[in-house]
């Protein structure tokens, strides 16, 4: 026989919570608004549980506690759950009979949950947040107080139903568990029953459409798995197998189950089943703002761990480029070469390589040429340090996403790092800070500023007669000045490929795990013994 409904507390209830009505819907308002924004995005042990632990707390604060509180009146919710096939749909509309909820062979059948109550409760359900995700039906059988949802399938094929039948079983006053002899082990549903009886939430059992001639073995059995749950003391209905059939089950099969939903209406008693639920909720609330809290640190953890690797990837780019421009490596191959022909005997150069007198030449031509060398020499310099930086960059960011993806945060990666400016770009803003800032002594004579510009990028990038060139023009100075220069803006730009402080910015913020045992504790009256909220 089903269990005895629980009887209305005493007019002595009273909050003991610090905490005004009004204060605890703030309080709760905002933690739904700050569990909403909670990016659980690392990977950490347990993540998994953590999301879903989320996602659960989410949907009771938002759908059962905050409507309560806000509106006394809101009837029992009582949700009709279960695997697919279990023939909720069909029982919904036998207990009530009349067809509210439709019921067919095709799976899923039940995309869109019914809502069904009684039309004293429409209008407090009006704002309710489940109205928003369930169709509203409007019946007279169902007695008032009581609101019965034909919810999806636990363990719908698709993602949207299964995710829906679980915010509402997190708004459920009561859990009515349908399953059939052939599914009551299946483990979605079975893993949803722990979670529920961990969160106190009650629950009755419906063994659905069960052939006489194995009932009394399916239904030992199921009891004893139900009493491992410790849920022995749980309402247990058995409808007999009615074979092929459309349309309501006969009044006999689901006699018993209307009048016991009949005992939980009325407002008295509903209120009780509310009081009930409430107790469970307040606890559990608690203990799942501590675990997530936990969990938040957990993030923290991991995101202080991968900002020291990355730190360490980031420091490491830096000290290699910049030894390979202290050992003019971007002056060798190709710019090498280039200096060699326009150096050689007879060529616009010699005189800057072998310290010679420049001259001008007829109209100008030897200094026309010489300016036209420096330039074709500088833009190779440049060329080959914007491929030596693009290198390094590239190099950075594929080692630093390998590290995100290991940690959880792959598809954070792609929109995060890598964000700074091409190499070119960066190559081409020293160039300019060079021309703005570096000062060309007076008694540089048969060059340009421009020339000398292009003779110190040459020498900043290593190549050895640009070096020594600039050196026999007192260019020393100016060149340990672009070198200097040179190195500071590419570890800008390798830091700006992987930023600093970006690891640590996928953790949620700070104080957050504070802010959840903060709100943990607030609520810890309210699961005193006769407390109420």
């Amino acid at each position: 026989m089903p269990a005895p409904v629980p009887s209305r507390h005493s007019e002595d209830d009273a909050p003991v919570s610090s905490l005004s009505r009004v204060q605890l819907l703030e309080v709760l308002t905002d933690l739904v608004r700050d569990l909403e924004r909670l990016d659980l995005a690392l990977s950490a042990d347990g993540i998994e549980a953590a999301r879903t632990l989320r996602d659960g707390l989410i949907g009771q604060v938002r759908d059962q506690v905050i409507p309560r509180l806000q509106d006394a009146d809101i009837p029992s919710v009582v949700v009709i759950g279960g695997s697919t096939g279990a023939g909720k749909s069909t029982l919904v509309n036998s207990v009530l009979g009349q067809e509210v909820s439709d019921a067919g062979v095709l799976r899923p059948t039940t995309r869109t949950p019914v809502l069904v109550a009684n039309p004293e409760d429409m209008e407090s359900l009006s704002e309710h947040p489940l109205t928003e995700v369930c169709r509203q039906e409007v019946s007279s059988a169902i007695p008032a107080g009581l609101a019965l949802i034909d919810a999806s399938d636990l363990d719908s094929v698709h993602e949207a139903n299964r995710e829906l039948a679980g915010r509402l079983l997190e708004a459920a006053d009561l859990w009515l568990f349908v399953t059939t002899a052939a599914r009551y082990g299946d483990q979605t549903p079975w893993m949803t029953l722990e979670e529920a009886t961990r969160r106190e939430t009650p629950i009755g059992v419906v063994l659905n459409r069960v052939p006489a001639r194995i009932l009394s073995e399916v239904r030992r059995d199921l009891i004893t798995r139900l009493q491992g749950l410790g849920l022995s003391e749980a309402p247990f209905f058995v409808i007999p197998d009615a074979g092929p059939h459309e349309g309501l089950l006969s009044g006999d099969g689901v006699t018993e189950l209307r009048e016991w939903l009949r005992l939980l209406a009325g407002r008295h008693r509903a209120a009780g089943l509310v009081r009930r639920t409430g107790r469970g909720v307040w606890s559990t609330l608690r203990t799942d703002l501590e675990r997530l809290a936990d969990d938040v640190d957990a993030q923290e953890a991991v995101a202080q761990d991968l900002e020291k690797e990355c730190q360490g990837l980031r420091d490491v780019a830096i000290e290699s480029l910049s030894a390979d421009i202290g050992s003019g490596s971007a002056g060798q191959g190709a710019t090498a070469t280039r200096w060699i022909t326009l150096a050689s005997s007879g060529g616009p150069l010699a005189s800057l390589a072998q310290g010679g007198r420049m001259r001008r030449g007829f109209l100008g031509r030897a200094d026309k040429a010489r300016a036209e060398g420096l330039a074709h020499l500088a833009n190779d310099a440049r060329e080959a340090l914007a491929n030596q930086l693009q290198a390094a960059i590239v190099a950075l960011s594929a080692k630093a996403e390998r590290a995100w993806a290991e940690a959880g945060a792959g598809d954070r990666a792609a929109r995060i790092l890598g964000q700074g400016d091409e190499a070119v770009v960066t190559i081409d803003a020293w160039v300019g800070y060079l021309e703005a800032n570096i000062e060309i002594p007076q008694s540089i004579r048969r060059l340009a500023p421009a020339s000398v510009i292009d003779l110190l990028i040459s020498a900043a990038a290593g190549v050895d007669g640009a070096v020594l060139a600039a050196r026999r023009l007192g260019l020393e100075e100016q060149t340990r000045q672009a070198g200097t220069l040179l190195v500071e803006a590419v570890t800008e730009a390798l830091t700006a490929t992987v930023p600093k402080g970006a690891a640590i910015s996928l953790a949620p913020a700070p104080g957050f795990a504070a802010a959840l045992r903060l709100r943990s504790g607030e609520l810890k009256p309210f699961t005193r013994p006769g407390a109420t909220a």
